[in-house]
Formats: C-alpha cells, sequence, structure tokens
C-alpha cells in the first residue's frame, strides 16, 4: 500500500528587520526539519518577507498558506495589514511580534514577545493553530469508537450492520453501502460521542471550529436541512405571531414556518428575466419600502444566492432592517463557500445578517441534509434557542451527517481558497469552452439579471453557470435527456431555454472536458435555429392575503376542481381563499400560500402549467379521480 503522503502548510515571518527575520526563519527551519517523537499531521515550511504588500500576493496566489507573522516593530500599520489579510483569506491564523510597551491593535490577532522570541515556543504555536483548525473532534471520536470493534447491545436495530451482512435478502445492499456505513451508525447509547441536542464535548467543539471557520458567533449543526433550520429560526424570533418580510422567491421552509409559528408574512415581489425565465431577488427600493410602510414588522427573510446565483448587496439592506428594530434572516443554502474566497466575499455574516442557513451539502462535502446554522445576533439567547431547535431535531439525529458538517468545516478551513481558486478556474474554462460551439453560451450577469434591478450591486456566483441553448433548435429539457442518455451528464436544472451546472469542490478537469466536448457533439447535432417554445408564463405576484396561513391551513376547507367541464378554468375558484400551499418546481416559489385569494390571473397559470409539457413539477396540487383539484379554506375572512 503507498504511503500517505502528509499535506504541506506554508508559514511567512514578515519583517523589515532583516537580522531579525533571518536568524527566526533560520532558526525556525531547523527546528521544524528535527524529526518529531509524536507522528506529524503536515509538514510545516517556513519563509521570510521583508515586504508587507507581498503577503497579499503571496496569500492569493499560495492556497497551502496557513500562518503570517508579522513584525510589529519594523512593519507600519499592522493592524491594516491583519484587516487586509483577513479580507483576502479569512482562515488564515495570524500572529503579532510586539515589543515591551508597545500597545498591541485590538485585531484578534495572535501575539508573540518580540524581545524574547524562542523559536521552540513559535513554532510550537504556529504548529498547534494549524493543527487546531485541521481537527475534527467529532470525526476522530466516531473514528475511534468505529476502529475498536466494540459490541453494539443498543440501537439501532441492524447493530453495526451484523443485521444485513449474512442474510440472502438484503446482504446486497450491505455490499453496495459499505461496512463503515452501518458500523457509524450510532445512536445517543454511546455516550462519548456526546448528544446534538444538549452538546457538551466533541459535538460541542467541533461547532466551535464551524463558529470560528465560518465567521460566526456561534454555529449549530443540524441534520434535517435548511428547510429545518428556516423553521427554527422563524420560531425563535417571531414565536407564536407576528409579522415578517419574506422574498416571494424564499424555499418553501419559510412558508411552512410561517404556518408552524402563525406567523403574518408580507410577500416582497421577486424580480424576473422574462427572456430566460430566471427569478432574481426583490428590488432595493421595494424591501426599503415594505420596511416603511410595516415598522411593526419584527424579521426580514431574503434568499442569497438565489439558485442561479443571484447574490444580494446586504450590507445596506441589512443596516435599513436593524434600525427600523428587524432582524434579518438570510438563506444562503447555495453559498455555504462564499466566505473562503474573496471573489465571494462580502457573505451575510459579514455585512450583518443576524442569522443565517447554509445547506453545507449543496456546495461543500458534506453529506446530503447536513446543514448548519450560522448565528451572528448581539442579542442572541442560546438556552431559547436550543429549545426551538430541539423541538425540531430527532433525538436520534446520524451521526454520519454530524462528522460530514465537522469534516466538511476542516476541508474549507484548511483548504477552501485553493478548492474555490480552482473551481472559478474551471467556470472560466467552461465558459470559453461552451463559447466555441456556436450553439449554446454561459450567461453573464447583463444577461441574468431583471432590469429592475440594474442599480442594485447585484453580484452572480462564479460557481453556477447559467447556460443559453435558445440558438440549438432544440429545448432545454430535450438537451438536458441528451446530454443524460448520450453522455451520462446530468445538469443541476432547467428552464425552457437554459441548463444550470455548479462547479463545485467535486469538479474536477476531466469532468470539465467531458461537458465541454458534449456540448460541441450535440452542437453538431443541433438544426441551429430558434426554440420554438415561447418562453413560460410569469409567475403571478403573491395575492391579498385574506387570513394568516395558519388559520387557512388547519381550519374548514373543501376540495375544488382547477378547471371546469369545458377544461378552462373553474371560475368558481375566482375570489376564495387557498387553504395550501401550491408551488411550481422548478422554480419552487408559491404561487399560492395559504390565507391568499386566488385571482383569475393565477388560475391561468396553474392551468397553462398542468396542460404543458414543461417537466414542472405542481407541487400541492391534488387529484381525485384523476382531476386535478385545489384545497379552499371554508372560513369567513375578517
Amino acid at each position: 500500500m503507498a504511503e500517505h503522503k502528509l499535506p504541506e502548510c506554508h508559514a511567512l515571518i514578515v519583517s523589515g528587520d532583516k537580522e531579525w527575520r533571518d536568524l527566526l526563519c533560520n532558526r525556525l527551519c531547523e527546528l521544524e526539519a528535527v524529526d518529531s517523537e509524536e507522528p506529524r499531521r503536515f509538514i510545516l515550511h517556513i519563509s521570510g518577507l521583508a515586504d508587507p504588500s507581498e503577503v497579499f500576493a503571496k496569500a492569493v496566489t499560495d492556497g497551502a498558506l496557513q500562518c503570517v507573522v508579522l513584525d510589529g516593530a519594523s512593519l507600519l500599520d499592522v493592524a491594516d495589514v491583519v484587516a487586509q489579510l483577513r479580507q483576502v483569506r479569512s482562515e488564515l491564523d495570524v500572529f503579532v511580534a510586539v515589543s515591551h510597551g508597545q500597545t498591541p491593535a485590538d485585531d484578534g490577532s495572535d501575539l508573540v514577545d518580540r524581545d524574547d522570541t524562542r523559536a521552540e515556543i513559535l513554532l510550537r504555536r504556529l504548529r498547534r493553530a494549524i493543527a487546531k483548525r485541521a481537527s475534527t473532534p467529532f470525526a476522530d471520536t466516531l473514528r475511534e469508537y468505529v476502529e475498536g470493534a466494540r459490541d453494539a447491545w443498543h440501537t439501532p436495530g441492524h447493530s453495526s450492520g451484523d443485521g444485513l451482512r449474512e442474510s440472502p435478502w438484503v446482504a446486497d445492499f450491505y455490499r453496495m453501502m459499505g461496512e463503515h456505513v452501518f458500523n457509524a451508525d450510532l445512536s445517543v447509547s454511546v455516550q462519548e460521542l456526546d448528544s446534538l441536542l444538549e452538546p457538551s464535548h466533541v459535538i460541542h467543539a467541533a461547532q466551535d471550529l464551524a463558529a470560528d471557520a465560518f465567521g460566526a458567533k456561534h454555529t449549530f449543526f443540524v441534520t434535517n436541512g435548511t428547510s429545518m433550520a428556516n423553521k427554527v429560526i422563524v420560531q425563535h424570533v417571531l414565536g407564536s405571531g407576528g409579522k415578517m418580510l419574506v422574498d416571494q422567491a424564499c424555499h418553501k421552509s419559510v412558508h411552512h414556518a410561517a404556518i408552524m409559528s402563525g406567523v403574518d408574512p408580507v410577500y416582497l415581489p421577486a424580480s424576473v428575466n422574462e427572456v430566460f425565465g430566471l427569478y432574481g431577488p426583490v428590488s432595493k427600493a421595494n424591501i426599503y419600502a415594505a420596511i416603511e410602510r410595516h415598522p411593526d414588522a419584527r424579521l426580514l427573510v431574503l434568499t442569497s444566492c438565489s439558485y442561479d446565483g443571484f447574490y444580494y448587496d446586504l450590507a445596506p439592506i441589512i443596516s435599513r432592517a436593524h434600525a427600523a428594530g428587524m432582524k434579518v434572516l438570510v438563506d444562503e443554502a447555495w453559498y455555504a463557500h462564499g466566505y473562503f474566497h474573496p471573489r465571494l466575499r462580502p457573505c451575510a455574516l459579514e455585512s450583518g445578517a443576524d442569522y443565517v442557513t447554509q445547506s453545507t451539502h449543496k456546495m461543500l462535502s458534506a453529506f446530503s441534509q447536513a446543514s448548519m446554522i450560522h448565528v451572528g445576533d448581539p442579542e442572541f439567547n442560546e438556552s431559547r434557542f436550543r429549545e426551538h431547535l430541539n423541538m425540531h431535531t430527532s433525538t436520534s439525529p446520524q451521526y454520519g451527517l454530524i462528522a460530514s458538517l465537522d469534516v466538511a468545516r476542516k476541508q474549507m478551513s484548511m483548504e477552501g481558497f485553493s478548492r474555490l481558486d480552482r473551481c472559478i478556474g474551471y467556470a472560466s474554462e467552461l465558459c470559453e469552452g461552451i463559447a466555441d460551439s456556436d450553439r449554446f453560451r454561459v450567461l453573464g450577469l447583463a444577461d441574468m439579471l431583471p432590469r429592475e434591478l440594474a442599480d442594485d450591486s447585484v453580484r452572480l456566483d462564479p460557481t453556477k453557470l447559467t447556460i443559453d441553448v435558445s440558438r440549438s433548435g432544440c429545448s432545454a429539457r430535450d438537451l438536458q435527456k441528451a446530454l443524460y442518455e448520450k453522455h451520462s451528464i446530468q445538469v443541476e436544472k432547467i428552464t425552457h431555454n437554459t441548463l444550470s451546472v455548479l462547479v463545485t469542490l467535486g469538479t474536477t478537469q476531466s469532468k470539465v472536458l467531458r461537458l465541454i466536448n458534449a456540448l460541441r457533439s450535440l452542437a453538431r447535432e443541433m438544426p441551429g435555429s430558434a426554440i420554438n417554445s415561447a418562453p413560460p408564463s410569469v409567475l403571478p405576484a403573491i395575492g391579498t392575503m385574506h387570513i394568516s396561513p395558519r388559520e387557512a391551513y388547519f381550519g374548514g376547507s373543501e376540495d375544488l376542481p382547477l378547471n371546469d367541464d369545458t377544461h378552462g378554468i373553474n371560475k368558481a375558484l375566482i375570489g376564495r381563499v387557498s387553504a395550501d400551499q401550491l408551488v411550481p418546481y422548478p422554480p419552487g416559489i408559491p404561487v399560492l400560500v395559504p390565507g391568499q385569494g386566488i385571482s383569475e390571473d393565477v388560475l391561468d397559470y396553474l392551468l397553462d402549467l398542468y396542460h404543458g409539457d414543461s417537466g414542472i413539477e405542481l407541487h400541492g396540487l391534488m387529484k381525485h379521480d384523476g382531476r386535478p383539484m385545489l384545497r379552499v379554506t371554508t372560513l369567513d375572512p375578517p
């Protein structure tokens, strides 16, 4: 078996004092070259720099750079250097060497005694700082427990897979999933693995490391996805009622939270690019107007970035909401990677968000359903929040999911910058390669941005590519099928004339080349004319809310058909109040929510989708004997 290669880390000593710098660097290198009695987890290379401006160039070109020591006696404006370094590489461990009597800046950096710098001690501190970020307290404990091969007399019932391994009926499933999937599927009976509901050691330590890595005051692991995370935060902030301002295009879990917590939502209209069927952020003007019109609202909920990569200019919006006394929740389900590369920052926490939810599994290396809640709220009540969290968390969480969150955090702490730099490079390569096909092109921000957002400083995540197929002569649905059936390539989603692909940490050069070659091959087969299919109808804005979502959902109701006997809309539905949420997917934005009045344009839209062949699913639409039905409330509006 090939010997495992240790990762290599770099540290810089930055000082204008050549004698001090060279002496310290040489001594550190000598010490690092001496074999340690303990097994090494990484190799540390130390070098020196005289000019602090060179540190920034090094930081953006050297993904292995993990530590920087700044000489506070010989460098001017050390605090500015520290701040700029953290803007470029948030994860770097920064040390500042200060002389006796020198007042250090309060910038969160670690301090070193310059006048009595013992290289042995400094080397230990550098290695300890790197080792802390490289640790996975929960995943390591889980691995040690599994490797101990203990007999299980506790849940779960498959007992480390013993219940399946020798079965003539289900052993094939055991072999497909692998031994350690079952060995690591444990329960709260194993006390050394801590409790997700009341963590006190290894899970607590893993969450603290995640908070440091993502720039949060507190971080909580979630094993039922960002859907659960959003519900927990709405419940925590608004309790059993209250008003929230919410992006119409937010995830349906926020609408579910309104039902569960008795919240009174004020829906903010999503912007739309009708050419490509893409829905974008709410305009700043609409957000600011809503904040002014609803001074009693206590929560603003925004989605940033969107499925298609649109990212708000959050700082001024959050500042305006805070000035009005509102907390801000930003759903960053698609942006867990944002803090780890300067091209993607600032993220929501940096912009002042009180609560941020992230689907760690979407763009990072965690298992599906594994998510995080990050807290920046200065008035945060942790004990109260934990009760809300525990109401939604299973008492039997999947420990593999928790371990994957620990490992995903470690990966971003140690190599997030270099991995994302590679992703951005792959995205650029795809843009160029796809453009050469002469039938397809990757859309830029100017192509995708709805007109009303032109002056809103909206950005586009470069790792989410939207491919325009309108010049191919084929629909996006046909191309999606061709990519899958002919080239074994599965894309993320489609509209009537676009394909969307994600460039993630798992993207490789070979995958990039296969996608480019597949599209070029398909381009040669395409007729090369405009697509015949017309753009879909524009999603109607959320209409008048007559009663609260909770009242409508749980109150009396009846089912009425969507269409009449002539297959047109059922006019008896016009003016009735919906008792359910109806969500066309994609784009996954509700067209009806409980408590909303049903208008003729909504019915036209739903019937068009129902009779169309667009591949769009209608979540929440019932069928009785094959006939589409809507559930409407029988309550009288106040």
